[in-house]
């Protein structure tokens, strides 16, 4: 069974490759452990802005179909409530199953072949170049070898093929569990209305320490309801925070029913180092795509699926998918999101450091207004000029040592942004550029600590 590439993974990266890919003539297989009636169900937060749909080109979704309703913005409260700042912004609340399906279709319409109830366990490799997975049927138990010029991992957080190549490849490195949020969410129906124009995002530290917990409105009477904390050795159980904090604020509400529930994991940082070789490339959350700050994911996922499937595209029109064909899909990628993901890891891992008396006090004093918020989402840049406002600098008197910490925060944003949009052109300069940043990250939170001590 050859193919020119095989897709592991059927999410929105996984199927919308496989369609962009097999609509120009490739021969393609997606592969996935869940049932076909079943792919597009995740835990998540089911939002995405629709800024993603103008970029990647994909048919935007339709409300009462796959769209259940529109966002204006997104909300973001300080521990106490008392204060918010608001990221405008129009987006989507998905019924994610519904567009999944969608673009599962798509695939299977322009000649994919989906192997589904089908877990790709193993990498075939033969020298330095990856030739195809080995699958076990789910089904019947028999396994299979899937042959391919190109195999794409798009298998989310866990990652399976990346983390089954040989360990010395530059493509196979390991994540750290804090830059894992671990979640678990209901969607839930309640008597009370909500104001259904804004996804409202909570920070509080005891509550959810190392994230947040959201309530993202579906309808008018249906949310989204869940919590996320940061992956590690004594990370608290989200359901068990949910229950205990979240739950009783949503009685309140009234419960009427509990459609959905369950948990899930989600890689918040900066993308893996090195996301191609011979024959092989990453997308998606097992490329560690989703945004560090919000964990928003679907619409990183489209980009860096539309932008793999470009790069191998060109990657056969040279000959072959070799290392060297496929390295133009980092600075795609970093171009567009991946350099602006790289500034938000720097934030992100500022913000988890911070208590809930630094964020009231954040909030409260509007140190950051909504248009700048606007900003650090968009373009993952922390606008200072603000702080040399009179108004500003007498709103930090209190705590100047905050107002440092954002000065050097921005600092590093900035230096670690430059350096992946100026990502190596040659795959030889590659070492050189990643043991930079690394000291960079390093240098930062040897910064952080001292601070924050």
């Amino acid at each position: 069974m050859t193919y020119d590439v095989v897709v592991v993974g059927a999410g929105t990266a996984g199927a919308f490759a496989a369609y962009t890919l097999a609509k120009k003539g490739f021969k393609v297989a997606l592969v996935d452990r869940k049932p076909a009636d079943k792919i597009g169900e995740k835990v998540c937060g089911d939002a995405i802005g629709k800024h993603h749909f103008v970029t990647t080109g994909l048919e935007p979704p339709k409300l009462g179909f796959d769209a259940e309703s529109l966002f204006e913005g997104v909300r973001v409260f300080s521990p106490d409530k008392r204060n918010y700042i608001t990221a405008f912004g129009e987006g989507y609340a998905l019924n994610r199953r519904v567009f999944g399906q969608r673009i599962l279709k798509s695939a299977l319409d322009e000649g994919a072949v989906l192997y589904d109830r089908c877990h790709a366990f193993k990498s075939l490799v033969e020298e330095s170049w990856v030739k195809g997975v080995r699958v076990r049927d789910l089904k019947s138990g028999e396994t299979r070898d899937l042959q391919a010029k190109i195999v794409m991992d798009a298998s989310g957080a866990t990652a399976v093929i990346r983390n089954t190549l040989p360990e010395g490849w530059w493509v196979s490195e390991k994540i750290s569990r804090r830059d894992y949020i671990v979640a678990y969410r209901e969607i839930v129906e309640l008597e009370e209305e909500v104001n259904s124009r804004f996804a409202d995002i909570f920070l509080d530290v005891e509550v959810a320490p190392g994230g947040y917990w959201w309530f993202f409105p579906k309808s008018k009477n249906v949310v989204n309801i869940g919590i996320g904390v940061q992956q590690g050795a004594n990370a608290p159980n989200p359901k068990t925070r949910y229950i205990r904090h979240v739950l009783p604020i949503i009685k309140k509400k009234g419960i009427v029913r509990t459609i959905n529930s369950g948990g899930g994991i989600v890689p918040v940082r900066r993308t893996v180092s090195c996301m191609v070789w011979n024959g092989f490339i990453v997308v998606g959350d097992a490329a560690c795509t989703a945004n560090p700050i919000h964990g928003g994911g679907i619409g990183p996922s489209l980009l860096s699926a539309l932008n793999a499937s470009r790069t191998i595209e060109e990657a056969f029109e040279a000959g072959s998918p070799t290392l060297k064909n496929l390295w133009s899909y980092h600075h795609k990628y970093h171009s567009l999101y991946g350099a602006k993901q790289a500034a938000l890891d720097i934030l992100r891992i500022y913000l988890q450091k911070l208590t809930n008396d630094d964020l009231n006090f954040i909030l409260d004093s509007k140190i950051v207004s909504d248009e700048e918020l606007s900003s650090i989402g968009y373009e993952g840049e922390l606008e200072m000029s603000i702080l040399k406002k009179l108004n500003i600098a007498l709103r930090l008197a209190r705590r100047p040592t905050i107002l440092r910490e954002v000065k050097t925060v921005k600092d590093y944003m900035d230096r670690v942004k430059g350096l992946y949009l100026e990502f190596p052109r040659k795959p030889e300069e590659f070492l050189k550029w990643r043991n930079y940043v690394n000291s960079l990250f390093t240098e930062f939170e040897g910064w952080l600590e001292r601070v924050r001590a």
